[in-house]
């Protein structure tokens, strides 16, 4: 994990948090329970661990946590109730657990890591925990932005097995089971809220090689769920016909930040201040506009497939009037439906909160001189790739948008010069320009000193020793070529006269 950006992650969070307190202050309290109608990276050094920890101080001592119960159409009601805030930074991992990597797409150091554990799975039940999260995670990565980032995931099942089958008030309030995880209905007196205990359900998921997102799956066909918005963890139950579509209606709140975009039809009126939600807001379209708050870019957009129009239709955050959201109708109103476009963003700059747009490149460590052949490897989306620019001391280098440059084509003056690589996802499902270049662009620089061309053996002097390097290698290069020759130095995999020629023309140190 970037705990760098993890630790901005974590104070936008503060500051939601903050605005929790200052409307219960105000006397606008949480959503009152509602009865239904029927239905972070594991620490690898000590620095990590610091890090995690100074994060986890920093936020409040409590979380929200959300629920939401669907009526017959899929419309939602719900709301969050405020649950103590466990401190995840430092929870031992579980050693009699095993995980499966069912989704490799690079290293944990630059990939989300989503981690499924399951609660109330007998040993023999652990086939259908399997089935469980495939349908979680098939569900999931065929959704916008999730589909189009899915090469940014890696995703691990850890299976967990518990004494008992099933989970704690299921099918009605008052029965209890011994499960590994505690998870539970009627949390907090709300039946369809399905608790967990948080510490327990890390603890389990610290078996796999990394933890950004944790996706709980209860043993049950009864409809529930949670998304706990500062532990990064949403719940579901595994056997219920909408569990996949309520997973990721929680992975909009644990991991997106998203709002709850429903409301009661009660009359009830907003007065709070301007949420921290980046789909909820209390201004209309034109005052919006003017200000080029929130979703200001995106209204008028047709937002074909992805919930219709962008503008600002009244009725979000639990109440009628007074506040709006971007859409008519998206995945945090009524579940089957996509999340719209303001969302989407917003998703995509929070995944690029914990990925960087360069998976690797040339070390940037030494002096090149000039002869060389450079890359980088930024991050590859399904259906775009990312913009690459070279630069030359802050001069952009014509034609040079590929992810490797041959440095003896690049015309290179006398004395030591900056290059630089920058590499930018220029996805049109982002048009907030501010955060693409605070979290979606990415540079590597490297020095470059063509007085350092001859000296094949890179102790910054030219003599005998680079001499007899050269004449060594005279000759075609072996495969593969760059970086196989040191003493080709115009990079064209001969060691021949032009590179004796340049060796004798920078003699000395």
């Amino acid at each position: 994990m970037q705990l760098h950006n993890r630790s901005e992650r974590h104070r936008e969070l503060f500051f939601a948090g903050l605005g929790v307190f200052l409307m219960l202050g105000l006397g606008l309290t949480a959503p009152p329970a509602r009865q239904d109608a029927g239905q972070g990276k594991t620490p690898t050094t000590n620095a990590q661990a610091a890090a995690r920890q100074a994060d986890q101080a920093a936020l409040p001592e409590t979380e929200r946590v959300y629920y939401d119960v669907p009526d017959e159409e899929g419309r939602l009601s719900g709301g969050f109730v405020l649950l103590p805030r466990p401190d995840i930074s430092n929870v031992e991992k579980s050693l009699t657990s095993t995980y499966t990597t069912i989704l490799n797409n690079g290293p944990s150091s630059n990939r989300i890591d989503i981690v499924f554990v399951g609660d109330g799975y007998l040993a023999a039940e652990l086939g259908t925990y399997a089935t469980h999260t495939l349908n979680g995670l098939n569900a999931l990565m065929s959704k916008e932005p999730f589909f189009t980032y899915s090469t940014l995931f890696n995703v691990h099942r850890v299976d967990v097995v518990s004494i008992e089958s099933g989970v704690d008030n299921d099918p009605t309030n008052g029965i209890s089971r011994n499960t590994a995880m505690d998870m539970a209905f009627w949390c907090s007196g709300i039946e369809r809220l399905l608790c967990i205990n948080v510490t327990k359900a890390y603890s389990f998921a610290n078996a796999a090689p990394d933890v950004d997102q944790v996706l709980a799956i209860a043993n049950s066909t009864k409809y529930g769920g949670a998304g706990y918005g500062s532990s990064e963890l949403a719940t579901y139950s595994g056997g219920n016909g909408s569990a996949t579509e309520l997973a990721l209606h929680e992975f909009g709140h644990s991991l997106g930040d998203l709002a709850d975009e429903y409301d009661y039809n009660d009359g009830a009126v907003y007065t709070g201040p301007e949420p921290p939600d980046r789909n909820a807001s209390i201004y209309e379209a034109a005052t919006m506009l003017a200000s080029g708050d929130k979703w200001a870019d995106w209204l008028g957009d047709p937002g074909i497939g992805f919930g219709g129009t962008v503008g600002t239709y009244e009725g979000c955050l639990y109440k009628q009037y007074g506040i709006y959201r971007p859409t008519s109708n998206s995945l945090m109103r009524t579940l089957g439906q996509p999340f719209n476009l303001p969302s989407i963003e917003a998703l995509i700059i929070e995944f690029y909160k914990i990925v960087t747009p360069i998976d690797d490149s040339t070390p940037t460590g030494s002096t090149l001189n000039g002869s060389e052949t450079i890359f980088v490897d930024p991050l590859d989306p399904v259906g775009h790739s990312l913009d690459v620019e070279w630069l030359l001391d802050g001069v952009t280098i014509a034609g040079a948008t590929a992810t490797t440059l041959n440095l003896s084509t690049v015309v290179i003056g006398p004395g030591v010069h900056t290059l630089t690589a920058t590499v930018t996802d220029n996805t049109t499902l982002v048009r907030d320009d501010s955060a693409r270049s605070i979290w979606m662009s990415e540079s590597r620089t490297w020095s470059v000193d063509p007085s350092l061309l001859g000296d094949a053996n890179g102790d910054g002097f030219i003599n005998v020793t680079d001499l007899l390097l050269l004449l060594g290698a005279w000759g075609p290069c072996p495969v593969p070529c760059p970086p196989s020759c040191a003493a080709d130095f115009n990079g064209n995999c001969q060691v021949n006269v032009t590179d004796l020629l340049a060796l004798l023309a920078n003699w000395g140190p």
